[in-house]
């Protein structure tokens, strides 16, 4: 543990420092010196009046901080073997002793500090852990995410009630579309190779001023950690506890198995081959999830997001746009495939997203123009290529449809595919029920009342009361106008196969409908 004079001249601005000579000696302790007596220890600095410093030059790694500017020439002399740093004769050496206890106090706990997480760093521990010793050193939150900005851990996090984005983030597991539109320009410049300091001070985003520290690999970040000014300003000798910090963490990302680390490219070039079916052997895809230490939930569907003329226009823009998904989706298997986004999302129920997740995601793609294909649910990795399908499926079965929503589920176009897929519009009409044929040749009125009172007969169920007040009509006039409709038509009410049939049927004249209404208004 020592000080230099640099730094220490540094703290001492307020008395207007001048440094007469220095010879880089460390300073490991400070005492008081007057005529009679000066301490010749090494790494010592000694405080006291410039008309008390002997005519000659003590021997010795020695430096001197004077107040007054009564300094013997022998001293100016380069030959003079001392440091010395004069101030105002006016200051009190008291307080200047004072200023200097305080900084080698800082000084140790620094050096006490780093110590404690190197031998943290070598014992067997949590990142948790290693991240609680740094709240209960720095005294202030800290939060840990990956270079997409998800959320990995956290300690003392829990109380920063004042802090929007930090609930935010603690909540969601990722931060917010306000804080990464803040910080966008910096990602950009780590893209493009440019050169910027490891710590970054955050200040207006927050109600509090935040240290972020870039953790990186061979000179490319893989983590950020967030040091929040929540309980105590954040001290220069906090800078140097940090980057040990984030050192030891560095280890921990790197090397523990129990910890979620940011995908690599072996990882990403691992998910192409299973979507193209290049590795398709059982074994060893097991062995390779293994071995990139891919851990998913119980539950995985392929969320493909289609890419307009712009994004395949700016490969950057792909980039950021890959950036917030991973933001949103709080996943970092997002690839890059046969020019569209691929997400593997894995979910702990067959649920994908919730009512709620659904309308942000939503939200989310018409902000950056884009849809959105989600496959049916598996429950293994080897499955990719046909979700992958499923999902362009869903895709393009809108597209043709002319449907404007912006996320698309497989499960809602699954018939729709499987019809436009048999023929083309005109040989659709042969999966048209007999009887609805002949109903469609009737007028108008007539034709759209009887559709309408099948539809919501066979929707309800069959069941005539049900049907009726679902309908908002009078029982006996629905049942006469299904048996005036049976009478007709033939139709048995009573089969599965018709009933099925009638379904699929109707789905097949609103598809028609859909198409030459959309085809009418984009003429």
């Amino acid at each position: 543990m020592s000080l230099s004079l640099k730094e220490l001249v540094r703290q001492l601005e307020h008395y207007s420092p001048e440094v007469i000579l220095d010879c880089n000696y460390p300073i490991s302790t400070v005492r008081f010196f007057n005529k009679e007596e000066i301490s010749t220890e090494p790494g010592i600095l000694l405080i006291g009046n410039a008309k008390d410093l002997p005519e000659i030059p003590p021997v010795g790694q020695i430096s001197f901080l004077v107040a007054g500017t009564s300094i013997p020439d022998s001293y100016m002399r380069p030959e003079a073997g001392c440091s010395l740093v004069s101030v105002s004769g006016t200051a009190d050496t008291f307080s200047l002793c004072n200023t200097v206890w305080k900084l080698l106090e800082e000084e140790i706990r620094t050096s006490k500090s780093i110590l404690k997480l190197l031998k943290v760093k070598k014992s067997k521990t949590t990142l948790q852990e290693l991240l609680d010793l740094g709240y209960e050193i720095l005294g202030n939150p800290l939060l840990l995410v990956d270079v997409s900005l998800c959320f990995i851990a956290h300690a003392g996090g829990n109380t920063p009630t004042q802090e929007p984005l930090w609930e935010w983030t603690l909540s969601k597991g990722y931060v917010t579309d306000q804080y990464i539109e803040q910080i966008h320009m910096d990602m950009m410049e780590d893209l493009s190779g440019g050169s910027k300091a490891d710590f970054v001070w955050e200040k207006g985003i927050l109600n509090h001023d935040q240290l972020v520290y870039k953790i990186k690999d061979n000179g490319k970040p893989v983590a950020y950690l967030k040091v929040l000014a929540l309980n105590k300003p954040i001290s220069d000798s906090d800078l140097e506890i940090v980057e040990a910090l984030g050192n030891s963490i560095l280890y921990f990302l790197l090397e523990s198995t129990n910890t979620y680390t940011p995908s690599s490219p072996l990882a990403e070039s691992f998910l192409i081959a299973l979507l193209n079916e290049k590795l398709y052997d059982k074994d060893a895809i097991e062995e390779r999830i293994h071995q990139f230490n891919i851990k998913l939930y119980d539950y995985i569907s392929v969320i493909v997001v289609e890419l307009t003329k712009e994004y395949m226009q700016d490969i950057n823009k792909i980039y950021v746009l890959k950036r917030v998904l991973q933001n949103f989706l709080a996943r970092n298997t997002i690839v890059y495939y046969k020019g569209f986004l691929v997400a593997i999302f894995d979910t702990k129920t067959d649920s994908v997203f919730t009512e709620s997740d659904f309308q942000q995601f939503n939200v989310l793609l018409e902000k950056q123009n884009c849809r959105a294909g989600i496959s049916y649910s598996s429950k293994n990795l080897y499955s990719l290529p046909e979700q992958f399908s499923q999902a362009v499926a869903a895709l393009n079965t809108a597209w043709k449809l002319h449907r404007k929503e912006r996320v698309i589920r497989y499960c809602d176009y699954l018939l729709p595919h499987i019809f436009l897929n048999y023929a083309d519009r005109g040989s659709l009409d042969y999966l048209i029920h007999p009887a609805l044929k002949d109903i469609l040749k009737l007028d108008t009125d007539k034709q759209k009342l009887f559709l309408e009172t099948i539809r919501g007969y066979i929707e309800n169920g069959t069941e005539m009361s049900v049907a009726a007040k679902k309908m908002y009509l009078n029982y006996n006039t629905l049942k006469y106008r299904v048996n005036r409709i049976v009478e007709m038509t033939g139709l048995d009410f009573g089969d599965s196969q018709t009933i099925f049939q009638l379904h699929l049927s109707f789905m097949i004249l609103d598809m028609k409908n859909q198409m030459i209404t959309s085809e009418e208004a984009d003429s």
